[in-house]
């Protein structure tokens, strides 16, 4: 399959094409919506690739104050992750640089904090070893002595060897994954990966995708690296936003897609691959000549990276709670339903939800809903999301459904291949007779049958095993240096 892997991720570097749905700007809440319109009229550039950014923004800075409780009593990271996709010149750095700028601001006041407290470390511990010598030194003496000491070895106990100065930015853009980990271990850390050079981040973001997915599904992160132990991160909160050329982003699918494809981690990522704006863009609210909403929310972000900044010095660990209300949790029950019955392998006709293979991303497109709700509901000074929030939100998650589509469906890309799923299916039902019950088939063998008899797909074959295998009705298990076969068994199963 990695030859077809490399192949498709290829073939989509050379045919890149934006997504054709529209964005849903209207569905974003107020104090985003007019910072959004506000900068890319004032910059012409395209608004839904300003809005990914702002909401980015927004993640960072909510995501180490609340989380967000559902129903059930569990509770969820309000950190979102962002993969935009998009062709030099769209203007992702000014996008990065325009809402990004009070993180930035922050990280150049922590560096300075960092090289201060470098330059006086070694005077500190210098300090720290020398009181401890001649505490027990003193304590020898009165030992010798014979003489009651308790109250100096009371002071010994007190004093505490000065903390390593540790830079704890909160922006991260080129780092490896034994860096990264450093960065984000021990308790509740709350950072951001993000850059406006997506090449950066994905020279070495297989090294730490495992660990990425599981702080976004839970926020603790506990990995083992050769020769450095365990390192666990409790609490973990990533925000993670990944502006990058397409090629790059195909060239990291062609290398390591299957790894990522495997472990679901593309769909923990709210996609997008904005198109230029046609024509000159304008305000329909009169926001051209006016930064006003851009402040807003530029000094709103400010005020969040304060509070945070209060509650670590202070040792504050505990975090606010986002909750729904009655009506947002039956809207949110409602597109869980709905997902589900886009993504059945087959309905009562026999026939393939329209949302089967991207299952992977359509079974988390409620709590990605739930997420964004939670984060403009806080971001807005509010600790219940109501219905008309989680609608908003379940409208722009529609969007990232169809821009998702546009980047990993087979059906999409190759819209026969449904057809030829189909043509598989019944030459394998036919094989199961012919051989009475055999369920296995090698893939030499398949592709004897594609050049000999009338199955005919041609360089479709894989394609139309990877749609197959995406709907379960086969497998392809690791052959662990035999040849590779599949296993049709479970078409088999369900026709029985």
């Amino acid at each position: 399959m990695l030859g077809f892997n490399r192949g498709f991720w290829h073939k989509k570097m050379e045919h890149f094409v934006p997504s054709e749905a529209e964005y849903p700007l209207d569905a974003q809440p107020r104090l985003i919506r007019e910072a959004v319109e506000c900068a890319c009229v004032r910059h012409q550039l395209s608004p839904t690739l300003y809005a990914s950014v702002a909401q980015a923004a927004a993640s960072l800075a909510v995501q180490g104050l609340a989380v967000l409780k559902l129903p059930d009593g569990s509770t969820v990271p309000l950190s979102t992750y962002f993969l935009v996709i998009a062709m030099s010149g769209m203007g992702k750095t000014r996008a990065f640089y325009t809402f990004f700028a009070p993180f930035l601001a922050s990280d150049r006041s922590i560096e300075e904090a960092y090289a201060k407290a470098v330059k006086e470390y070694p005077d500190k511990l210098s300090d720290y070893k020398k009181q401890r010598a001649d505490l027990n030194k003193l304590i020898g003496k009165a030992r010798a002595k014979g003489e009651p000491y308790d109250h100096l070895q009371t002071e010994l106990n007190k004093l505490k060897r000065p903390d390593e100065p540790r830079l704890q930015k909160r922006l991260m853009s080129d780092t490896t994954g034994a860096a990264f980990l450093q960065r984000m271990r021990g308790f509740f850390q709350s950072a951001g990966l993000a850059t406006d050079e997506g090449a950066k981040l994905f020279k070495y973001l297989y090294q730490f995708l495992a660990d990425l997915c599981q702080a976004w599904s839970h926020g603790l992160i506990d990995s083992h690296r050769a020769e450095a132990g365990v390192t666990s991160a409790i609490e973990a909160r990533i925000m993670t936003l990944i502006l990058s050329q397409p090629a790059v982003f195909y060239d990291f699918c062609a290398s390591h897609g299957s790894l990522a494809l495997g472990m679901g981690a593309w769909a923990r990522f709210l996609i997008c691959a904005p198109r230029r704006p046609s024509g000159r863009l304008t305000s329909g609210n009169g926001l051209d000549a006016t930064t006003a909403p851009l402040d807003a929310f530029l000094a709103r972000i400010t005020e969040l990276i304060a509070e945070h900044e209060r509650r670590a010095k202070a040792g504050i660990t505990e975090q606010d709670i986002v909750e729904l209300d009655a009506d947002a949790d039956d809207c949110l029950t409602q597109f869980i339903q709905e997902m589900k019955r886009r993504s059945v392998e087959r309905n009562a006709d026999g026939k393939a939800g329209d949302l089967m293979d991207v299952s992977e991303f359509s079974a988390k497109a409620p709590i990605h809903a739930a997420r964004m709700a939670a984060v403009f509901t806080y971001l807005c000074g509010d600790m219940k999301v109501t219905r008309d929030t989680m609608q908003r939100a379940i409208d722009i998650i529609r969007f990232h459904i169809d821009a998702y589509s546009d980047q990993f469906s087979l059906s999409k890309a190759i819209p026969r291949v449904v057809e030829d799923g189909l043509r598989l299916e019944t030459f394998f039902r036919r094989l199961y007779i012919e051989t009475k019950g055999n369920t296995k088939v090698s893939l030499d063998s398949l592709h004897h049958n594609n050049t000999t008899s009338n199955l005919k797909l041609d360089k479709y074959l894989l394609p139309a095993l990877i749609y197959m295998q995406r709907q379960g009705t086969i497998q392809m298990p690791p052959t662990n240096g035999g040849k590779p076969y599949v296993d049709f068994r479970p078409l088999i199963n369900m026709i029985n």
